[in-house]
């Protein structure tokens, strides 16, 4: 099966009958502009691990922007976070965390490392300052996400468990939605066909909802995160079902206090995956969208803007013609013990 399915299969797009809540196709006002800002090699003294194991091709499997200068990537590979110039892509410091770390964020200083049962806090010299556990029925937890000094965590359903509030105090909290970084939950669910839908609720109990439509059969619409204006979609869509392939694509739609507005800009993202990741798209601080695209030469990190430019600069034309996926490439029994 393609990582365009694994890796994002958690599993809260729910089939629902088509609405009359459904609007008409609005085509977009812009699409991204898209800039390469720094690119990473493999195995190299200032890259990042790679990692063949059976089942799956090892090397960053989520990433952080720390500040203007820095951007941290987690690694599953080895084992560590590593923290890289954002200019020039090289790793200028990096330390150890526990084994089979599954994704992170970074908040006020300190790394919060999702595993199986607890989050792990370190400080940014690699210090282990805390851990959050959390109860074990709690099964699937894949993202973990950080708001007003509370933890979070992103469940299949596509719902959010709070774990620990701002006093620092555990607690299980549940919310329809995933946490962003407004405080507003989003929840995405398939609606029919050729069609998702998007709910968005405060913690006030506020909540609205609209329908939103596509070309091609939706096979899944998952959230990566809002501002005061934006709501920003990975939403993908079927290529093939036999075999299974689907194409993503970036999403923004407009948003604000009175609802959920138009889809504002588009752009469809390369096939290519050299690794299993498990958050490879993050909406930064200042509205732009971040992009890691893992690729045999290297880590890429590309930002997106958006622009009514219909010529703005699109993402290599090697990468959107590749088509590398590790599923393609791994490990083979007769390898193992070469």
């Amino acid at each position: 099966m393609k990582k365009n399915l694994v890796l994002f299969s958690m599993a809260f797009c729910f089939m629902a009958g088509l609405t009359a809540q459904q609007q008409a196709v609005v085509l977009p006002k812009k699409t991204f502009a898209v800039k390469e800002i720094c690119k990473t090699t493999w195995d190299t003294p200032k890259g990042l691990s790679y990692k063949k194991v059976a089942g799956a091709n090892l090397g960053v499997v989520s990433f952080e922007v720390m500040d203007k200068k820095r951007v941290a990537y987690l690694s599953d590979a080895v084992n560590e976070i590593s923290i890289a110039d954002k200019i020039t892509g090289h790793v200028t410091d990096k330390f150890a965390v526990a084994a089979a770390p599954h994704d992170f964020v970074y908040d006020k200083n300190n790394f919060y490392v999702l595993y199986e049962n607890g989050v792990l806090v370190y400080d940014e010299k690699g210090t282990l300052v805390k851990i959050v556990p959390y109860p074990s029925n709690l099964v699937g937890a894949m993202r973990v996400a950080r708001y007003n000094k509370g933890t979070y965590l992103l469940m299949p359903s596509g719902n959010s468990v709070q774990i620990e509030n701002a006093e620092g105090k555990a607690v299980v909290e549940n919310h329809k939605g995933w946490i962003t970084e407004t405080g507003l939950f989003v929840l995405g669910q398939l609606n029919g066909a050729n069609a998702y839908k998007i709910q968005v609720s405060d913690a006030g109990g506020k909540s609205y909802e609209k329908t939103f439509t596509t070309t091609l059969k939706t096979a899944g619409v998952y959230v990566v995160g809002a501002n005061q204006n934006r709501l920003v979609l990975d939403v993908q869509t079927y290529v093939s079902e036999s075999p299974i392939q689907v194409e993503r694509h970036i999403v923004s739609i407009e948003l604000s206090g009175q609802g959920l507005g138009n889809v504002v800009s588009d752009i469809k993202t390369p096939d290519c995956y050299y690794v299993l990741s498990n958050k490879d798209v993050v909406l930064a601080n200042d509205g732009t969208v971040l992009d890691m695209v893992t690729a045999p030469q290297g880590l890429m990190l590309f930002l997106l803007t958006e622009t009514t430019d219909e010529k703005a600069a699109h993402y290599p034309s090697e990468l959107r013609t590749m088509k590398y996926h590790f599923n393609d490439h791994l490990l083979q029994a007769s390898d193992k013990n070469k």
